[in-house]
């Protein structure tokens, strides 16, 4: 047994990114997805790859297919922000995004120029670069992930002139660089996850004709070891790995000889292989991840009908939803689970050549409720179905805050899901001569949001709050 957990998921702004278009689309689930264009810039959104931060925020890495940049987005309580993170040369075709306990990205991706492997990872300083590997064809495909410690580990492929799969990973030292298989021509679709004590595990193809192999290489203190998960057919592109809460291998992939979805994981009695989705030509640009239970949760392209699919797994067996159906949609999926275990998509739509992000969020158990008298704004909240610890925020012409954050425009508060509580302005705000905006959010024992209310105040209410 292989003791371990998976590493996911996981602002300096340039410009706020104003465009966001939602649609509502029924799930089995009686949920609804949400579905936001992020960046419509004009041909954006390839090699997209989404982390969560903290508070359950989207941020994603992609390529600008128009100017071969790769940029980042992020989401916070204002809305979506876009950076473009390196536009010396011609980059991309693959970017992998994770986030430090800042809730700093860090992206491994390839320049085509240089035909090189970069890292970018940004702090308060902003951006800073660097070359990882080189010279020769390296690091197209790449996935990324930090160690506990935040430093970076990235699989990707050699592809000139060896076509092996090689790992790279930094220290206090420095970067350090390994060759894991060199048996034929392996490491395309390489996915990479880290255990608990930081060791790495990668799903990656071995290429052949007619047939490919879906492989799977983990490390311990000793050495690399090196097994075949599946060589029944053209099989292991597109592979997205995540180990479960006892180190375990879970791996999506796509079969290209019956163009169907596959998943394949490991327990205690060896690896145990399913076919997810045969329903016409499935498993383009898979990504797993595994809910708090260790069940499988997949976004994928469904190709027959140009769609963006869902697939997820519990006790009672798989279930599929299509997400988003207009048009062409659904490349470059990248799939996170938020703390409640409801799914959030990166994907490009190929139509409209827009980044888009779709998810699904918990029915709100806030309803509130404002009433400005004399000259202050009393809230008045009910509905909440759990004893949780709740927030109010203030804001006027500046940021929401966020839970840590600016402690003189936060005020915690215990509510109970008895009855009511009000919360009054009265108990000070900060400057007396300009108007406030409140709403109301629940947090979790980690200050992680669970839901929110809407705002109330200052679109609703004239008056200065004292």
């Amino acid at each position: 047994m292989r003791a371990g957990r998976m590493i996911h998921e996981r602002g300096t702004t340039e410009f706020f990114c104003a465009l966001m278009v939602a649609l509502l689309v029924s799930t089995v689930l009686g949920q609804t997805w949400e579905i936001e264009v992020v960046d419509a810039a004009g041909n954006v959104g390839s090699a997209s790859s989404l982390a969560l931060d903290g508070l359950g925020y989207p941020h994603v890495s992609y390529v600008d297919d128009a100017s071969f940049d790769v940029k980042y987005a992020y989401q916070d309580v204002t809305g979506w922000h876009i950076q473009t993170v390196d536009a010396v040369g011609d980059l991309g075709n693959s970017t992998s995004l994770d986030l430090d306990g800042s809730g700093y990205a860090h992206i491994g991706y390839y320049d085509l120029t240089s035909s090189d492997l970069k890292y970018a990872y940004r702090d308060a300083t902003g951006w800073h670069i660097q070359t990882v590997d080189a010279p020769g064809e390296v690091g197209d495909p790449s996935s990324l992930a930090l160690d506990g410690l935040g430093y970076p580990h990235i699989s990707y492929y050699k592809y000139f002139p060896n076509y092996d799969l090689k790992y790279a990973y930094r220290d206090a030292t420095g970067w350090h660089i390994q060759t894991v298989d060199s048996e034929g021509d392996v490491g395309m679709s390489a996915s990479l996850a880290l255990d608990g004590p930081g060791y790495p595990h990668i799903s990656y193809r071995a290429w052949g004709y007619p047939n490919s192999a879906l492989k799977y290489a983990w490390r311990d203190v000793s050495t690399w070891h090196i097994e075949t998960v599946d060589s029944q057919g053209d099989v292991g592109s597109a592979s997205s790995l995540a180990l479960d809460g006892s180190g375990y291998p879970h791996i999506s992939y796509r079969d290209g000889t019956n163009y169907d979805l596959k998943y394949a994981h490991e327990d205690a009695s060896g690896w145990h292989v399913q076919t997810v989705d045969s329903q016409g030509d499935m498993g383009w640009g898979s990504s797993i991840a595994l809910d708090g239970a260790g069940y499988p949760h997949i976004s994928y392209s469904d190709f027959t009908n140009n769609d963006l699919r869902y697939a997820y797994e519990d006790a009672a067996g798989w279930h599929f939803e299509t997400v988003d159906s207009p048009g062409s949609v659904g490349s470059y999926t990248s799939l996170a689970l938020d703390a409640l275990g409801y799914p959030h998509i990166s994907y490009r739509d190929e139509t409209n050549q827009d980044l888009k992000y779709a998810y699904v969020q918990a029915s709100p158990s806030i309803a509130l409720d404002g009433e400005l008298i004399g000259g202050e704004v009393q809230l008045t909240w009910g509905t909440v179905t759990q004893a949780s610890a709740y927030w109010v925020f203030g804001a006027s012409n500046q940021p929401w805050f966020a839970p840590g954050g600016a402690p003189s425009y936060q005020y915690r508060i215990e509510v109970l899901p008895q009855g009511t509580t009000t919360w009054s302005s009265a108990a000070g705000i900060g400057d007396p001569s300009i108007n406030w905006t409140y709403l109301v959010m629940a947090v979790n024992a980690a200050e992680q949001e669970v839901t929110r209310s809407n705002r109330v105040g200052e679109e609703d209410y004239e008056g200065d709050v004292p």
